[in-house]
Formats: C-alpha cells, structure tokens, sequence
C-alpha cells in the first residue's frame, strides 16, 4: 500500500473517510487511500483502522483483535542482511528523515514466520457495497537467499478471525534466491503492484469486513535468509 505491506506501499479502495473509531468508514461508489504518513519512528502508530502481528507459524494469519497498532523496527536504504524480525516502519530512502513510508515485516527468526497487515473496514453509507476495487504495491526492502521464495497473500473475514483467501488475483510472490541478504542503496529495490482488482464481497449497510495480508516464505517451513517487504 504506497506506505502499507516489501508489504504495502499504497492502497486504494474504490467503493469514506476515516473514522474516529478505530475502523476504515467506507460507502458505495466512495474511495479511500491511505499513504501511511506514519513518521520515522521505529514504534510508530498505524493510522487508525489498521493493525499488525507477527507469529511463529508459516502462512498464518491471527485475529485482529490481537493484534498490535504499532510497529517495532524501522529500515530503507542499505537495510542490514542480519536485521532483526518483526513488524516494520520501512522508508523509500533515508529511514531517519524520508517522508514516504510502508508497513511491513520481516521474517528473520521463528518469532516471524508470518507477518501480517490488518484493516477494519465499515459500510456507513445507506446501502449495500457489492464489491470492492483494490490497488496496492508491494515493496522489496531486502534481498534473501532462500529458494524457496517469499508471497504476500491477502485474505478477507467477517468477523477478524476466521479468513478466507482472496485468490491468485491478490498474491504477490517473489520467487527463487537472491545472491546476498543485502539490503539496497535506494530502497526499495523492486516493487509489484496489484491495480484495479475486484473482490467480489458483498459488505451490507453498518456491517464490517476485515482484509488481511499475510508474508510468509511460498512453501515449505525453513524461513531465514528472508526478503524484507511491505
């Protein structure tokens, strides 16, 4: 999401506002972008409505109500090949002054097998959302030299808990081994976009829906020497 997951660097939702509540306030034929000026602090505050985690089992997302409003590490350009796991505050250059931010994570240790992106979204218009229209980018902070590759999944749920996949259309992987663990002289290093993708979930009047995006090495169980996204 320009600034959400590598995660995403942007997101926009074509379906307004934010809410005071801690929730995404949407309606139909409304839209929504959220540019994750969240500052440069390694601990900053997620805009409201948006949540994160990290957890030790590989391509598993948690409940939004566990999870955290804040991230725990902050990176860009030559990011370290040994940095350490977690949910970060990525920068597109200079991470201590550069205003273009992302939220993402880092799978370097068991603690962070998975990580995941959460945002609440609500339908205070007066009628029925019969879909919804997605961009997001997904952003590579660092290289990796596992072979097994690294995706970024996107799920949705009714109540925070129980997810369901969003399919093909909203998988970003990036396969194969790269040559080092080395971060990149001007961050990001590549970037995958997802543009205009519906998902097909009707979200009637003050009802909730929940979309999450899970980053986990594609396949098997061994997640070191990972790629750092947002």
């Amino acid at each position: 999401m320009k600034n959400l997951l590598l995660f995403i660097l942007t997101i926009g939702i074509q379906c307004v506002g934010w809410s005071q509540q801690h929730q995404v306030s949407i309606a139909p034929e409304g839209n929504v972008f959220e540019s994750f000026s969240i500052g440069t602090s390694a601990t900053a505050s997620l805009p409201l409505g948006w949540k994160a985690d990290k957890n030790a089992t590989v391509r598993t997302l948690g409940t939004y109500s566990a999870a955290v409003y804040n991230t725990e590490q902050m990176a860009g350009n030559n990011m370290s090949g040994t940095a350490q796991n977690g949910i970060y505050n990525f920068a597109s250059g200079d991470p201590t002054i550069a205003t273009e931010r992302a939220i993402g994570g880092i799978s370097s240790s068991s603690r962070s097998n998975s990580v995941n992106i959460y945002v609440k979204l609500r339908n205070n218009g007066s009628g029925s959302i019969t879909s919804l229209i997605l961009s997001y980018d997904v952003e590579k902070y660092r290289m990796g030299t596992n072979s097994a590759g690294f995706s970024i999944q996107m799920y949705y749920s009714t109540d925070g808990s129980t997810w369901t996949s969003a399919g093909g259309d909203f998988l970003t992987s990036f396969a194969g081994a790269d040559p080092s663990n080395n971060g990149f002289a001007s961050a990001p290093g590549a970037t995958q976009s997802v543009s205009n993708k519906t998902l097909s979930v009707p979200i009637a009047a003050s009802s909730y829906l929940y979309l999450a995006w899970n980053y986990s090495v594609t396949s098997g169980t061994i997640s070191t020497n990972a790629r750092h996204w947002e």
